[in-house]
């Protein structure tokens, strides 16, 4: 493969993005144990690193970036992120660190990509996104720009870029973006400052076949097929509990970091993440989804989980309002 991949890594004791690239470098090198891999991290980070030399040995070059000492980690990661085509030099893909690669990468090099390739947030047109109001509502209020006229809003969980001067003044454009954004208006995303970029110039961003970032929390369309599987935890209000799979709720990654290294049993956790999903799990449609990220439901799922009292209350109120439904279908049918 000619194509250099790329991750980014900012992490302390206090979370388990370490573990994560871990992880995902195993399953990495099961497909490509000679090519080149790049890892792009702080000065404190490099230290943290430096004590594992089996997760070093999975790595070609471990780059120190230098960041603001008083960015947290989140900001030390975006930072770094969006700023990758102008610290590194040649063609690279990007895959973050909360994903499990599961087949070979090596047809990324002969893609007909331009510029910057990436897949779609979750794997269909920003229109139909669940939380497209929202995220619109939240581009004209950072950047006063109106972004319904964008096809696709872009996920930057993987992202394959070539070496030019567009893509270049691109990321540099994006950083500023972001920094405006997590500086000015106290909004730390990367993706909304991506779709302003990408907007402001024209939308050059193409797609990138899907199986390179299926991302399982919200769609398994791709996940039969799946080159990189994107576990990201989308823990909110919407989704409070991740217990459904190992990775979402990060239990393979405390493990990791308890067993010092990868086992031979968080081994095959890795290597059969496509079947890693715990039972009971199921799969639920778009209704269903919509009703999941409704203020409706954020309000009543919390009551529901925090208060016994209320819990018994919902309860009775469903039971009396699903008699209700029952009795109007019999009264309907009846006269019918």
């Amino acid at each position: 493969m000619e194509t250099q991949i790329v991750y980014v890594l900012a992490s302390t004791e206090e979370d388990l993005y370490l573990e994560e690239l871990w992880a995902s470098l195993f399953s990495l090198r099961r497909y490509h144990p000679n090519d080149k891999v790049v890892v792009l991290v702080d000065e404190p980070t490099s230290k943290r690193v430096g004590k594992f030399p089996s997760l070093v040995s999975l790595i070609s070059e471990i780059k120190i970036i230098p960041v603001p000492d008083d960015y947290s980690v989140k900001y030390r990661s975006r930072e770094i992120k969006t700023s990758i085509r102008n610290l590194i030099d040649g063609d690279f893909l990007f895959i973050d660190t909360d994903t499990v690669i599961t087949g070979p990468l090596d047809e990324v090099d002969n893609l007909s990509v331009q510029n910057i390739a990436m897949v779609p947030e979750l794997h269909g047109p920003f229109s139909n996104h669940v939380s497209f109001d929202y995220v619109h509502r939240d581009m004209k209020r950072i950047f006063d720009v109106d972004v319904s006229d964008s096809l696709y809003w872009f996920n930057s969980g993987c992202m394959l870029v070539k070496d030019n001067q567009l893509t270049r003044e691109f990321f540099q454009k994006w950083n500023d973006n972001w920094k405006h954004s997590a500086f000015n208006k106290g909004n730390a995303s990367d993706q909304r400052a991506l779709l302003r970029t990408d907007k402001s110039y024209g939308y050059i961003i193409e797609c990138l076949p899907d199986v390179y970032n299926c991302q399982v929390a919200m769609s398994i369309q791709y996940l039969m097929d799946a080159r990189i599987v994107h576990f990201w935890h989308m823990r909110s209000n919407f989704t409070p509990n991740l217990d459904y799979s190992p990775f979402c709720n990060k239990y393979i990654y405390r493990k990791i970091r308890c067993e010092n290294g990868i086992t031979d049993e968080t081994a095959h956790t890795i290597i059969h993440c496509k079947s890693s999903f715990n039972t009971p799990s199921m799969i639920v449609g778009r209704d269903e989804i919509d009703f999941l990220f409704s203020r409706f439901y954020v309000v009543l799922g919390r009551s529901y989980r925090e208060s016994k009292s209320m819990r018994c209350f919902l309860d009775k109120f469903i039971y009396w309002v699903n008699l209700y439904y029952r009795v109007k279908r019999k009264i309907t049918k009846h006269k019918s």
